[in-house]
């Protein structure tokens, strides 16, 4: 299996004023969000309530559709994260890196 950070963007989609009241006392609540990637997913956003960031490690199969299927995995994470909470989103991008093959380039 294939190891992926994977960066998930989107907007929120026109929030009501309760889950606007929401998202900010989780923002005040945990103050400035971790900007990991993690297994289970981490949530980003700021106070202006326009995009937020889903950064999350998935696994894939080796072949010619792995980064596909891990920006898949990936997507489907965001969102599931955030209809569990209710949050209105639209627009939603990844970007995956595989860290297997990912290329380091050492100073000589």
């Amino acid at each position: 299996m294939l190891t992926y950070r994977v960066l998930v963007t989107g907007k929120f989609d026109r929030p009501d004023e309760e889950t606007r009241a929401r998202l900010l006392a989780e923002l005040d609540k945990d103050g400035f969000p971790q900007l990991k990637f993690t297994e289970e997913g981490s949530l980003a956003y700021s106070e202006h309530l326009g995009s937020f960031s889903f950064r999350c490690v998935v696994l894939a199969k080796p072949g010619s559709g792995a980064d596909q299927d891990a920006k898949d995995q990936a997507e489907l994470m965001a969102m599931e994260r955030l209809d569990s909470l209710g949050y209105p989103y639209r627009d939603v991008t990844s970007a995956p890196t595989c860290m297997d093959t990912i290329k380091i380039n050492r100073k000589r």
